[in-house]
């Protein structure tokens, strides 16, 4: 059987291109905002193939800075709220809870659906719980010598794109790591900060509306193997 075109998508979430803030995604489900448009929802569900899950989340609409998972499991901070997690658990998604300091979880961490970047900062004590929800090897390390691993890298089963600020020892460190085709890129006319603005699961990529063509070409090069 075929494996289905990479598709990308252009959006934007309440007027910003920074779309990466507000979603989050895996090959199953996609979770968004309470209040994202039908026209949005349903742009999203063609390009990612997902199920589409509306929640809050620390009663917020900050879904991507909040959680973070693959299709094994999905982690997030302890100011997200029982019923919240209720929500997501009954939308289809495995959750854990991780009591770090940290809120911003989704910056901290970079994983597909075999291995997974955990940023120094998090406390050792939670290294088990991320290994077991995501089912995953973890490795503690930074990236483009920024602890900002999830913020700074997009990954999904068939390959990596990296910030611009990263060397070449990086790339080739990131390559061995996840064994995939890894290389540099930016979204929204030249930012580096990628998952904000970028959002991609195996089928597919939804990119912040300012993001040009050039750069759309990479991440379809690099994420979906075009």
């Amino acid at each position: 059987m075929s494996r289905r075109r990479f598709e990308i998508a252009p959006l934007s979430i309440y007027g910003t291109s920074t779309i990466g803030v507000y979603i989050f995604t895996n090959n199953a489900f996609t979770v968004v905002p309470m209040d994202v448009p039908d026209k949005v929802i349903n742009s999203i569900r063609d390009t990612l193939g997902t199920t589409v899950v509306k929640a809050s989340l620390a009663k917020s609409p900050l879904i991507g800075i909040f959680i973070v998972g693959n299709d094994n499991g999905v982690l997030v901070p302890s100011i997200v709220a029982e019923e919240e997690i209720n929500e997501l658990e009954k939308g289809g998604l495995r959750v854990s809870v991780i009591r770090t300091r940290y809120t911003a979880i989704a910056n901290l961490i970079l994983t597909n659906n075999k291995k997974t970047i955990v940023s120094p900062i998090i406390e050792k004590e939670f290294i088990n719980l991320i290994r077991d929800t995501l089912g995953t090897e973890v490795i503690v390390d930074e990236i483009c010598g920024t602890y900002l691993v999830g913020s700074i890298a997009v990954a999904n089963d068939r390959g990596i794109l990296l910030s611009p600020e990263a060397k070449d020892e990086d790339v080739k460190r990131v390559r061995d790591y996840f064994g995939l085709p890894v290389s540099v890129g930016t979204v929204n006319r030249g930012r580096s900060f990628l998952r904000s603005g970028l959002v991609v699961n195996n089928n597919g990529g939804l990119v912040g509306n300012d993001t040009t063509g050039f750069e759309i070409v990479r991440i379809m090069q690099v994420l979906g193997g075009e």
